[in-house]
């Protein structure tokens, strides 16, 4: 059975994973397709492949399935990145829908679509480093002037953000810890809230990798 899985990532907890779940549902929807799995990931590009479940999500992919994400910055960092994870969905024949780019790569080695992936990368990479070059500047700018780095009441923010987080976290605790008892995983966990309607603190439907972060919050071990 042909798989349809869509991978969609952020570098902080201010973003936003659920623009990108409508972005990609609106799109799958338009061309008649429906995604059977979200692989959905908090973290920083410059983690690897392996943190950022990259190396998971390949190997589960096989010949005949859709990989879809909303833009490549989104699945790599760097040209050699692309190249090597496109160069392996080639290789198992799946197929690659980027969003934003509007770039489908079916595996049937078109020479326009390669450099048109290129070209973006190239453009991503260029363009992460421009930034990370005005920050430094920026910074030691202002440490020359005297300026004190950074905001003096992010650590006061970020505690209270963690407070109102395990706040809304704690009403699930009651019934997570029996799911956990009765020996099911992440994944199951999320299609019996989903069915049951009920929903996350941010009032969207389950996937595992939320039910495992809900849980991660509250101190409970996760189920195997």
């Amino acid at each position: 059975m042909t798989k349809v899985i869509s991978y969609i990532r952020v570098s902080t907890s201010f973003q936003d994973l659920e623009n990108q779940r409508l972005e990609i549902s609106k799109y799958t929807a338009n061309i008649g397709l429906e995604v059977t799995d979200w692989i959905e990931v908090e973290m920083s590009s410059r983690q690897t492949t392996d943190n950022r479940r990259i190396d998971e999500l390949l190997d589960s992919l096989h010949r005949g399935d859709i990989l879809v994400v909303s833009e490549l910055s989104r699945l790599a960092r760097s040209m050699r990145e692309i190249h090597n994870i496109t160069h392996t969905l080639e290789r198992k024949g799946v197929c690659l829908h980027v969003v934003k780019q509007g770039i489908v790569v079916d595996g049937n080695k078109d020479i326009a679509t390669k450099i048109l992936i290129n070209s973006f990368g190239v453009c991503a990479e260029l363009e992460r480093e421009l930034i990370s070059q005005r920050v430094k500047m920026g910074m030691a700018l202002a440490k020359q002037r005297g300026r004190q780095i950074g905001n003096p009441k992010i650590g006061t923010y970020n505690t209270h953000q963690k407070e109102e987080a395990t706040n809304r976290a704690e009403k699930y605790r009651g019934i997570f810890t029996v799911f956990m008892d009765s020996g099911k995983t992440t994944r199951q966990i999320a299609e019996e809230l989903n069915t049951a309607q009920v929903r996350t603190p941010k009032g969207g439907r389950w996937s595992h990798t939320q039910v495992h972060r809900v849980m991660v919050r509250l101190g409970i071990n996760k189920p195997r």
